[in-house]
């Protein structure tokens, strides 16, 4: 009998060993995936294998082991695009590598820079759905993209694996409506020192800022030149997609009867960068230089247009002085185009006009 009861010891050994390997094998690594300050727009080129000194820091990785035992794993980073039109950009795969402590923080960065343990070794790319081009360095086209991280054991099973969804605007252009014409047309003629510039853009986004800049053009000199090496007039940083020229010190007097060039510009933030997007170039004479009172006649045409729309008939010929508000404020005629222009960019709502 006792024989009997050593090997029933023996089995039950060996019961409990096969249960630690067991538990030791189902040992899990978890990933999460987080956007670190993400751009307007990407390139390609961030992801691929190069010097640690040009790649950006575009997305954090966390693993997170069970913190006993070193454990052999590799990863698999994908980038596709889901909209406009779903396509597979790019997919990439890391030799294995040993995760021996409980957390380890990286960045996309990492896995592109070679010479690392967890660098990217083998990829493959789809240059065919990049803006213009450049191949592999070139920038992704505007749309909804999708990131996902794949955490691989030993024998190449799956993990885990994390996903992130960003949308990049990737604006390319901007466009110039009014006033004025193209820099290779006669200048047209614009009323009143203090337009309204007005411009579009291609992928807006909240609080995108532009710059504003507006060049007196000497009489032998052209638009282009102006704006290459000309003082500003006006050189301001505006957000949405219009702007009415100051009627204060923030800018320099339109003068009735000179040429203004002028032009937009947006910084664009990108992963390697500022990019720089630039209008066209458009330029306008300011008319009033034959209307009696100069300025102050511009003035008075502008004024009576304002009081046409708000319904008061056709006053031009009248020749304004001032106005008073309704708490008893009174407006010099000095203010009276700060007003004007508060009054047509919708900062100041107009109750009722009495005209004496």
């Amino acid at each position: 009998m006792p024989p009997l009861r050593h090997a029933a010891c023996r089995a039950a050994a060996l019961v409990v060993c096969t249960a630690l390997a067991a538990t030791h094998a189902a040992a899990q690594v978890q990933v999460t995936l987080r956007p670190l300050t993400p751009p307007e727009a990407i390139f390609l080129a961030d992801f691929l294998p190069g010097s640690a000194g040009v790649r950006p820091d575009l997305l954090g990785i966390t693993l997170v082991g069970d913190g006993r035992t070193a454990q052999t794993i590799s990863l698999e980073l994908t980038v596709a695009r889901e909209s406009p039109s779903p396509a597979q950009i790019f997919r990439g795969t890391t030799d294995p590598f040993a995760l021996n402590t409980p957390v380890r923080h990286l960045t996309t960065r990492d896995l592109a820079t070679k010479g690392r343990d967890v660098s990217l070794t083998d990829f493959t790319v789809n240059d065919a759905v990049l803006d213009g081009p450049g191949g592999r360095s070139g920038r992704l086209p505007a749309g909804t993209y999708r990131f996902r991280v794949i955490v691989r054991n030993a024998h190449g099973g799956e993990i885990d694996d994390a996903e992130l969804q960003l949308t990049f605007t990737a604006p390319s252009r901007v466009e110039l409506l009014a006033p004025g014409a193209p820099a290779d047309m006669a200048p047209p003629e614009v009323l009143g020192p203090t337009p309204r510039f007005v411009w579009s853009a291609n992928g807006e986004a909240p609080g995108a800022s532009y710059r504003v800049r507006v060049v007196k053009v000497d009489g032998t000199g052209s638009a282009v030149e102006a704006l290459q090496a000309g003082f500003p007039a006006w050189d301001a940083v505006v957000q949405g997609t219009s702007a009415f020229y100051p009627a204060s010190v923030q800018a320099l007097r339109l003068e009735p009867g000179a040429t203004y060039a002028w032009q937009v510009t947006r910084e664009l933030r990108t992963s390697g960068g500022n990019d720089v997007v630039e209008s066209p170039i458009y330029w306008f004479r300011v008319g009033g230089a034959g209307v009696p009172g100069g300025a102050s006649g511009a003035l008075a045409l502008r004024f009576a247009a304002l009081l046409r729309a708000l319904g008061l008939g056709d006053l031009t010929g009248f020749t304004p002085v001032g106005a008073t508000l309704e708490d008893g404020r009174v407006v010099p005629l000095d203010k009276l185009e700060e007003l004007l222009t508060a009054i047509e960019a919708g900062e100041v709502a107009v109750l009722s006009v009495r005209v004496r």
